[in-house]
């Protein structure tokens, strides 16, 4: 027994001794691109024989999701150098990482830049064009296209116009117009209301053959002729007037201009998109830095009389240069991975919309790649990906799941709240409660408490059933 107790000892020892480059390497694996960067300027003015790597230098880094082979091999001699990142390796606060006056220069200028600001919805559309446009003529044209949208978030020229001015033919700009029209926020591009509701309409699945009458006849639902429309409809009046409960619930512009500057928006750490059949992750090289070891004039330092310390300090930071590049190639590898593992388990929700997540843990993806938990924990906190459904945190993926009845395989709150909205989006005025919510929804082969339902209603900011029959009451 002592025997086995000594061995246990060892190993526990080993596993603690976490040693600098070990320690390194947790701390850049925290970072995002941006918080990296400013990491990588401090080292670079403490150490004399870093330098910032050009981008445009760096080979590009990506995996396909139908061709992850390649991944396997990353798990290779290094693959130990994240095991041992259990629960005992340091949190780091990443807020004083950067002491420096230049550095506190820079991550004010960052956080300048990331502040909420008119300019960041834009930005975000052209992230958009650059993932989802495959040829730069196409991200040019739509670029173009881009400039010439309105405040609101309506393109009110007409494609003639947009032909006649970017010197395209018109069935190329409308071709790429069909595409931006399918970007974040819904219905960015509409050309005029009644496209901008109908896109809303058939967001919500309401968009039908009376919905479409009525949205086509404005003029009379500004006027209040509801009896002129039922009859345009040739529906009973209840069902109109259920119509346009829903066409109330719409926007009436794609961008609300008083909460234009509210739009906040950070560059993606990672990038998803669909090339030809295969969806492709890659880092984001633009926003990736990259550090080189100035080897060169190491050697012509080290020709030179040096002190004993002096030796002692280039020798350090050698091998500290050395360490940071190592840490840094780690670290992609790491990030690329576990983001290649979250996107496979996702290609419904890349395809076809929020409604289709599959909810993660972070165990499955560790047990898959053969790492600890605690390392998907650290990439998934902080790093962001952009997809053509939007730019989302990798924890968004890892979101509480709810067994199902039917034997789903979990199903996401946030699924579960796209299904509360729909029940309340088509009730009538005979209104559902929380506990007639929770009945339904389990008639649909999902177990969810009353209580549950309720905690999601209010997190949507839905009314009360009551609240709800009264607003009904009041719009008839």
């Amino acid at each position: 027994m002592p025997k086995i107790s000594l061995i246990q000892d060892i190993k526990q020892s080993q596993k603690m001794a976490l040693t600098p480059q070990l320690l390194k390497a947790i701390k850049l694996l925290e970072l995002n691109n941006i918080e990296l960067d400013n990491y990588l300027e401090k080292e670079i003015l403490d150490n004399p024989l870093l330098e910032k790597e050009n981008n445009d230098e760096g080979d590009l880094r990506d995996d396909s999701l139908l061709d992850s082979e390649d991944f396997n091999d990353v798990k290779d001699n290094d693959s130990d150098f994240f095991e041992y990142i259990g629960e005992s390796a340091p949190v780091f606060d990443t807020s004083n990482l950067y002491d420096s006056s230049s550095s506190n220069k820079k991550i004010n200028n960052v956080l300048e830049e990331t502040l909420p600001s008119k300019k960041s919805l834009f930005e975000n559309i052209l992230n958009q064009i650059n993932i989802t446009f495959e040829t730069k003529i196409d991200r040019l044209i739509a670029s173009a296209i881009l400039e010439f949208i309105e405040p609101n978030g309506y393109l009110k020229v007409s494609i003639n116009e947009l032909s006649a001015d970017l010197n395209i033919s018109p069935l190329k700009i409308e071709k790429i117009l069909l595409t931006l029209k399918t970007f974040e926020p819904v219905g960015i591009f509409s050309q005029n209301l009644e496209e901008f509701l109908a896109i809303q309409l058939k967001e919500m699945g309401y968009l039908g053959k009376t919905t479409k009458i009525l949205i086509n006849n404005l003029s009379k639902l500004a006027t209040g002729n509801i009896n002129s429309l039922v009859k345009d409809c040739g529906v009973e009046k209840d069902v109109v007037l259920k119509k346009l409960d829903y066409i109330k619930r719409c926007q009436s512009a794609p961008i609300d201009i008083n909460d234009y500057s509210k739009i906040e928006t950070y560059p993606p750490d990672i990038i998803v998109k669909k090339i030809k059949s295969n969806w492709i992750v890659s880092l984001n090289e633009e926003t990736l830095p990259k550090v080189v070891v100035l080897l060169g004039y190491w050697e012509e330092l080290s020709k030179k009389k040096l002190s004993k310390d002096d030796k002692k300090y280039l020798a350090s930071n050698l091998i500290s240069g050395k360490g940071i590049v190592k840490a840094l190639e780690q670290r992609a590898a790491t990030i690329l991975k576990v983001s290649n593992a979250i996107m496979k388990r996702q290609v419904r929700f890349l395809e076809e919309g929020i409604m289709f997540i599959k909810p993660l843990k972070l165990k499955d993806i560790a047990e898959e790649l053969d790492i600890h938990e605690s390392t998907v924990s650290r990439i998934t906190n902080s790093k962001t990906i952009s997809t053509p459904r939007g730019t989302y945190e990798l924890r968004f993926f890892f979101s509480t799941s709810l067994t199902s009845s039917m034997d789903l395989g979990g199903l996401s709150s946030k699924v579960v709240k796209e299904k509360i909205l729909q029940l309340i989006n088509h009730e009538d005025m005979n209104v559902l409660s929380d506990n007639k919510l929770s009945i339904l929804l389990k008639s649909q082969g999902i177990n969810v408490a009353r209580r549950t339902v309720t905690k999601y209603r209010e997190e949507m900011n839905l009314p009360q059933s009551h609240k709800r029959k009264r607003l009904k009451l009041l719009a008839v």
